[in-house]
């Protein structure tokens, strides 16, 4: 599936210039002439990344970028500027803006911030986490014994200056971790700047990460701080430490060290004063040893390990989410109160969750799409329950499982018919990749007939 672009932009020819540009890319483009009109199409459907000029009528960049913030947190929002509102832009990365690119922008640059955008976008989609009345905390919630232990070393990790490596599955909540603690430290007025280490391309990692000047590189039109420096007073947040390329792990080692660097390009030494919140689900210990991973860096992040347990390892929590997702998500669709029935509930708590929580929020909400009365039945879930009734199923669970099956056998053939036959809209439709519904089709073997 095609990534799709929202480009805001009020002069007519820069916007059929910015959408020829990402076209050819292979982008899916939509448009809007002001930051009101982008906004509101926003609200109703999905786009990738946000790309748009600072200086509109209506609504400026920075009002949308706001609007963004607060209805679509995880958009990645662009700004183009000219160079006297460079400082506006760094300041809107700074309270959580993806990037900004200055007129007149190279198309290479374009192409590699856009590029970035959107893998970081589908990387970090859903680290997810939430909570219940009574038991949000910082967007998470929990009551289990393996959660409430992780949530004393995040409130003592708060109130110390040493770096943070938190570890855990895919899932599991590891940069909600990170904001919490941003949030309750002394530094919690400053900036948090994120970086998905797996996102950037190794060749663009330093340029990202530490900045550059104008000239260093074709398409460097102008100056541009990195990440660290605008983390200068508050948090920086590396996901995905085991990934960032063995030659920038030296530098990283350096700035940790003496908070010293240098922009792409440069000579001249820059500091920032940012505290390091790193996570990854990968052993780094192993990575280690394959000769990956520095191990004096390792020491060096590792000031305060939190591992997050698996979602199967905190079963207690595992219903409070399924109700809070059920609830914001019914809200948000404007669909009226849901309820799960006992039979679902009783699937929630056996399926063995590898996906974690982001797999337990898309499951609740593909439900909340497909369910058609007040309550949340097992075929809504569009689950894998083949691994839940297992070899020693009773003749009724295998019924039941079945039954199941066939009513998504269902389902799949009528989107596809609804679709004209067209299985990567069918997978847009039913909230799958292609890659996914391919793999129920053949599964669960469905033909091609009228459900």
């Amino acid at each position: 599936m095609r990534a799709k672009i929202m480009i805001a932009e009020d002069d007519r020819n820069l916007r059929r210039v910015l959408r020829a540009m990402l076209v050819r890319e292979g982008y899916d483009i939509a448009e809007a002439a002001d930051g009101a009109a982008a906004a509101s199409w926003l609200d109703s459907n999905h786009a990738d990344a946000l790309v748009s000029d600072i200086r509109m009528p209506k609504m400026d960049g920075l009002a949308l970028f706001r609007h963004c913030r607060e209805r679509h947190p995880s958009l990645p929002v662009i700004l183009v500027t000219a160079y006297g509102t460079i400082g506006d832009a760094v300041s809107a990365i700074r309270s959580g803006a993806f990037d900004y690119i200055t007129k007149p922008f190279d198309e290479a640059e374009l192409l590699r911030v856009v590029g970035n955008a959107v893998r970081t976008a589908a990387a970090e989609a859903g680290e997810a986490g939430a909570g219940a009345s009574g038991e949000e905390w910082f967007g998470m919630v929990g009551r289990s014994p393996a959660w409430l232990e992780v949530r004393k070393v995040i409130e003592k990790a708060a109130t110390s200056p040493f770096p943070v490596l938190t570890t855990g599955e895919t899932g599991t909540g590891k940069e909600l971790v990170a904001r919490a603690i941003h949030r309750i430290s002394g530094r919690r007025d400053g900036p948090f700047i994120k970086v998905n280490g797996a996102a950037i391309p190794p060749t663009l990692w330093e340029a990202e990460v530490f900045g550059y000047e104008k000239g260093a590189f074709t398409g460097a039109v102008t100056s541009k701080p990195g990440r660290f420096e605008l983390a200068d007073g508050g948090t920086f947040f590396l996901d995905e430490v085991g990934e960032v390329p063995l030659p920038m792990q030296g530098k990283l080692l350096r700035v940790l060290q003496d908070r010293e660097f240098e922009r792409v390009g440069g000579v001249k030494t820059l500091t920032a004063d940012a505290r390091l919140i790193c996570a990854s689900n990968r052993d780094l210990r192993k990575r280690m040893e394959t000769g990956k991973f520095r191990e004096d860096l390792y020491y060096r992040i590792d000031g305060i390990p939190i591992q997050l347990p698996p979602l199967r390892g905190r079963r207690e929590d595992l219903l409070p989410l399924a109700e809070y997702f059920l609830q914001r998500t019914s809200a948000e669709m404007g669909r009226g109160p849901k309820k799960l029935t006992a039979e679902t509930a009783e699937i929630l708590d056996r399926y063995p969750w590898p996906g974690n929580i982001r797999e337990l929020e898309n499951a609740v909400g593909r439900a909340v799409t497909l369910s058609e009365g007040e309550e949340i039945t097992p075929p809504d879930l569009c689950l894998a329950l083949a691994d839940i009734a297992g070899e020693d199923a009773t003749p009724e669970e295998a019924r039941f499982h079945e039954s199941v099956r066939e009513h998504k056998r269902t389902l799949i053939r009528r989107a596809i018919r609804n679709a004209g036959g067209n299985k990567t809209k069918a997978a847009e439709a039913l909230g799958l990749t292609p890659t996914y519904l391919s793999r129920l089709i053949r599964v669960l073997e469905v033909e091609n007939k009228d459900p």
